[in-house]
């Protein structure tokens, strides 16, 4: 399913709400203080033009997700959950000018970007080819692969749609009663 930008300015008021729902009713009791939490703001339009000039086979979703929403920032909703700002991913160019890899043993050579994380350390990973998204759980990182992941590596959304819903419910399901689920 392709992000629209009505869909996602939909689903930016869904996080945002669930987030201070579960600031409010669950967080609160907690026995420290919250720490600061965010939704957004969108991508300067520079970044977004230089990203597109010099790193050509990123995504056109989070390219799309960066212009309508920006990075996500939820260090208290279940163990965390982070959409990495826009500068993260244009980090990129001093380091590399391709895509990072899944290597062996996992699912092996899938070029990807890395676009989040959680509070556990697991990577949220983008498929460049076919948008698939995988967690990374454990894995090293070296000259631009992801290896030693073993079962770490689980497919958590046939796409990026697929899974920024499942971050929907995820957040919605912890501000209901603090349940945490397994993005």
């Amino acid at each position: 399913m392709t992000l629209t930008e009505r869909w996602m300015s939909a689903w930016a008021v869904q996080l945002q709400a669930a987030v201070e729902r579960a600031l409010r009713d669950v967080v609160s009791d907690f026995p420290f203080e919250a720490d600061h939490h965010q939704v957004g703001p969108p991508a300067p339009r520079a970044e977004l033009d230089l990203l597109r000039q010099r790193l050509p086979w990123m995504p056109e979703d989070l390219v799309a997700l960066h212009r309508q929403v920006g990075p996500v920032t939820l260090p208290d909703i279940c163990n965390g959950y982070f959409v990495h700002p826009l500068k993260e991913l244009l980090a990129l160019l001093d380091v590399q000018e391709r895509a990072d890899v899944i290597g062996e043993p996992g699912a092996d050579g899938i070029d990807v970007v890395v676009f989040g994380s959680n509070g556990g350390g697991d990577l949220y990973a983008l498929a460049t080819t076919d948008g698939r998204v995988f967690r990374l759980r454990g894995a090293s990182y070296v000259g631009g692969v992801y290896a030693r992941t073993g079962n770490g590596v689980i497919v958590v959304g046939a796409d990026l749609r697929d899974f920024l819903e499942r971050l929907l419910a995820t957040v919605n399901a912890f501000a209901a009663n603090g349940a945490i689920l397994d993005l």
